[in-house]
C-alpha cells in the first residue's frame, strides 16, 4: 500500500516544490495583483516588483476597509513613511501593511486554536498588534530625531543665508551633513526633479504629519514670499522656537518618566523578587499547618 503510493507522493512534493519556488520568486504585482482588483471591481495600478505572498496581502483590503479604525491607518501611512526614511519597510503600502498584520493574526490563532482557544485569540491579537507596534517605534525614534536636530539646522540654515547664500542652495548644502533630517531634505530635494523645493517641502511635510515640518515648510515659503531681506532673522526666530519647544518636551517626558516605568518596574522586577523571596516563607508555613 505504502510503495502504491509512493510515486504519488513523490509528485505531490514535486509540485509543491515547484510552487513555493514560483511564487517566492519578484513578480510585478500588476501581473497578479491587478486580477485581485478585477475581482473586487476596483482599480490598480502599481508596477513593483514583489513576492507574490506580498501581492496577495492585498486581499485581506475588504476586511481592513470595514475592521481597521481610520485612526491607525492613518498612523499606519505616517509612520511608513518614516519607516522607509530609515530605510524599513521597503515599498510597502499601508494596505499590505494591515494585510500581514492579519494574516499574522490568523495563522497565530489557528496554531493554538485547537489545543487552547483563549490562548489562540491571545496569540492572534499579539500577532495583529506586533506589526504595529514594531513600526511605531522604528517611526517615533525618526520622528524625534528630526525634533532634536531641527534647531541645529535652522541655526545652520539662517547663518548660510545670512552670507547671501540663496534658501535653496542652504537647504543642498545641509544634506551634505549627517542625521535624519538631512536625509529628509534629501529625499524632498528628490522629489521635487529640480522644480519647486519649497513646495516640495510642504507636500512632505504634510504627508509626514510632523508638526514642526510643518512650521518650517510655512516659514520657508513667507521667506520666499518676502525675498531675502530679513530671511536669516525669520530662520533664527524659527530655530528659536523649535529649540524651546524641543526643550518644553524634554521636560515634559522626563516629568512623565516616573509614571511611565513603574508598571514595567512592578511587573518585571518588584513581583518577580516578591516571589523569590516569599515563596520559601509561605513554605515554611504550610508546611508547619499541615503537620
Amino acid at each position: 500500500m505504502v510503495a502504491s503510493l509512493g510515486p504519488a507522493i513523490a509528485l505531490l512534493c514535486a509540485a509543491l516544490a515547484m510552487i513555493v519556488v514560483y511564487e517566492m520568486t519578484p513578480t510585478a504585482t500588476s501581473v497578479r495583483t491587478r486580477e485581485f482588483a478585477r475581482v473586487r471591481g476596483t482599480q490598480f495600478d502599481d508596477h513593483r516588483a514583489v513576492p507574490f505572498w506580498r501581492a496577495a496581502l492585498v486581499l485581506f483590503r475588504p476586511l481592513v476597509d470595514g475592521l481597521v479604525p481610520r485612526r491607525f491607518r492613518e498612523n499606519v501611512v505616517r509612520y511608513l513613511y518614516w519607516a522607509k526614511l530609515a530605510g524599513g519597510w521597503t515599498d510597502w503600502n499601508e494596505i499590505e501593511f494591515w494585510g500581514l498584520s492579519m494574516a499574522l493574526s490568523w495563522v497565530a490563532g489557528a496554531f493554538l486554536l485547537r489545543s487552547n482557544p483563549w490562548m489562540a485569540l491571545v496569540a492572534a491579537g499579539i500577532g495583529f498588534f506586533l506589526p504595529y507596534a514594531l513600526l511605531r517605534s522604528s517611526a517615533r525614534k525618526i520622528e524625534r530625531a528630526i525634533t532634536r536636530e531641527l534647531p541645529d539646522a535652522m541655526y545652520l540654515i539662517a547663518s548660510m543665508v545670512a552670507v547671501n547664500i540663496v534658501l535653496p542652495e542652504a537647504l543642498r548644502r545641509l544634506t551634505e551633513y549627517r542625521g535624519e533630517f538631512a536625509k529628509w531634505i534629501a529625499l524632498c530635494m528628490s522629489k521635487a526633479h529640480g522644480g519647486d523645493l519649497i513646495a516640495t517641502l510642504r507636500t512632505e511635510a504634510e504627508i509626514s504629519g510632523h508638526p514642526r515640518l510643518l512650521a518650517l515648510a510655512t516659514k520657508l515659503e513667507l521667506i520666499i514670499i518676502k525675498g531675502a531681506a530679513g530671511s536669516a532673522d525669520l530662520l533664527r526666530a524659527l530655530a528659536d522656537d523649535q529649540a524651546a519647544d524641543y526643550k518644553a518636551e524634554a521636560q515634559r517626558r522626563a516629568k512623565e518618566l516616573g509614571t511611565e516605568i513603574t508598571f514595567p518596574v512592578l511587573l518585571f522586577f518588584f513581583f518577580p523578587y516578591l516571589i523569590v523571596v516569599a515563596s520559601p516563607l509561605f513554605a515554611s508555613v504550610t508546611r508547619l499547618l499541615t503537620h
